[in-house]
């Protein structure tokens, strides 16, 4: 009996861990459908890299101080 109950708990959680990973694999596939879709997301890209001059540079530039 206690055997029987083990292996039922076993079973749903194995069942409950591969839902989990589904939706999660499905989640992320459509993020990155998303993503990758969107031409706005090369000029994010763009913004994150590391600026070719400095900030107070860019300071100078804009507002001319």
């Amino acid at each position: 009996m206690a055997q029987d109950l083990l292996e039922t708990i076993s079973a749903l959680q194995n069942t409950a861990i591969g839902n989990c990973r589904k939706r999660i694999e499905d989640a992320a596939a459509k993020t990155k459908k998303i993503l990758g879709s969107d031409p706005r997301d090369a000029d994010e890209q763009r913004k994150c890299e590391k600026p070719s001059r400095g900030v107070t540079s860019v300071l100078k530039g804009k507002h001319g101080l």
